[in-house]
């Protein structure tokens, strides 16, 4: 990708990011899941996960990470929901005949009953979600009373200067990241900072900081 990108350029990358579609979209999916494969690696680690899991991924992009979650464990079952059909799309085909199910939905209902997962994550799509507070409850309503959800975000004071953060990004740190848990019954009981050297999708590389939020039921 070129270095310097014209303002359509980068108006254009801030809407595929928000929700990859087309070729493009093919294109910046694959692309997100090599450059976030880092914080969506250690995501993984933190989740806990155990034999027989019922994981719940929300915004999986591609999902080329998703061997990695059924190798930690025996009998996981994985859910995957985009708002992207060519972001489902591509998972699919990517990970034919494997223990997944990927579905679309609208970015704001869950389609699962309540209580049915020991697991959801969700990595770099926080800034993104269209109804933060109904999202973050239906999260609390499909996880198990026993259950972890992780969510992994860039932080606001990184996030805050790069060129393609614009209107649609509602940028995070930990305070606002436990303000979001508090809108339903859920708490933050662990954070883990992180750092790591990237390429950014302006071309440059960059110190990226990120954080992984532990959340549980209170």
């Amino acid at each position: 990708m070129d270095k310097k990108l014209t303002k359509e350029q980068i108006a254009e990358l801030e809407n595929q990011l928000s929700c990859p579609s087309g070729e493009m979209g093919a294109e910046v999916g694959k692309n997100m899941n090599e450059s976030n494969i880092g914080m969506t690696t250690n995501t993984i680690e933190f989740l806990e996960l155990n034999k027989g899991h019922q994981v719940l991924e929300i915004g999986h992009g591609n999902c080329g990470h998703l061997d990695k979650i059924l190798s930690i464990a025996e009998e996981i079952k994985y859910f995957g929901l985009e708002i992207s059909e060519t972001m489902m799309k591509e998972a699919k085909t990517i990970n034919k005949n494997k223990p997944a199910e990927f579905n679309l939905y609208d970015g704001v209902t869950i389609p699962f009953p309540d209580d049915s997962f020991d697991r959801i994550f969700s990595v770099n799509t926080v800034y993104f979600w269209s109804d933060k507070e109904k999202l973050i409850k239906e999260i609390d309503r499909t996880l198990k009373p026993d259950g972890i959800c992780v969510l992994t975000y860039a932080d606001k004071d990184f996030m805050k200067n790069l060129p393609f953060v614009g209107e649609k990004f509602r940028l995070y740190d930990h305070a606002d990241l436990e303000e979001l848990a508090s809108l339903a019954k859920l708490k933050v009981v662990e954070t883990r900072q992180m750092e790591e050297e990237v390429q950014s999708k302006s071309g440059e590389t960059v110190l990226r900081k990120y954080s992984m939020s532990k959340l549980k039921k209170q």
